[in-house]
């Protein structure tokens, strides 16, 4: 009997009949990241952008989907939408989230390590997160090796009032 190892992080594709409940989980992660950033605002929603409609549906319905569900021990963990470009070996998270009852217990750069071993003909990883996500800063240069190469400003629709949000843009390169 082959022995079970346990804290290995397992990447489960999505299947399309579970890519509404993938954007609700999601959804649910990024804001309860923003409640955590702007405890001052009762409907934090209204202040910062989390994925819109369009961006879920840009990945979910692509021609060729890369969604993933993260498993810990059986437990679902969190998730993430890839573009993945064999060609030109560049990829892009489109989103990644732990969910936050799995915070500050290191799983997230299992995560990115079980990613980086899922697709090792990636060259160059790219991802944007928004400034003011301190702690999405903090894990991408500290524990994953980004870089910041780019600081832009872009305007969102947050429930039909245009907001202007800057963000930073990451690469890591693979060796």
């Amino acid at each position: 009997m082959a022995e079970q190892r346990f804290d290995e992080i397992e990447l489960i594709r999505v299947k399309k009949n579970e890519f509404e409940a993938f954007k609700k989980q999601s959804s649910l992660s990024f804001l309860k990241g923003l409640q955590a950033t702007f405890p001052e605002q009762e409907h934090p929603e209204n202040f910062a952008p989390i994925p819109s409609e369009q961006d879920y549906n840009e990945s979910l319905y692509s021609d060729n989907p890369h969604i993933y569900y993260f498993y810990l021990n059986g437990r679902n963990i969190g998730g993430a939408m890839f573009e993945i470009d064999k060609e030109n070996k560049r990829s892009h998270v489109d989103t990644l989230y732990i969910n936050d009852n799995a915070h500050g217990q290191g799983i997230g750069t299992k995560v990115w390590k079980a990613i980086e071993n899922h697709f090792p003909e990636t060259k160059v990883w790219e991802l944007h997160t928004p400034y003011f996500e301190k702690r999405n800063i903090h894990f991408y240069i500290n524990k994953c090796n980004f870089h910041i190469t780019g600081f832009y400003k872009e305007m969102f629709d947050v429930n039909g009032v245009e907001k202007e949000f800057e963000f930073f843009k990451f690469e890591k390169i693979m060796s």
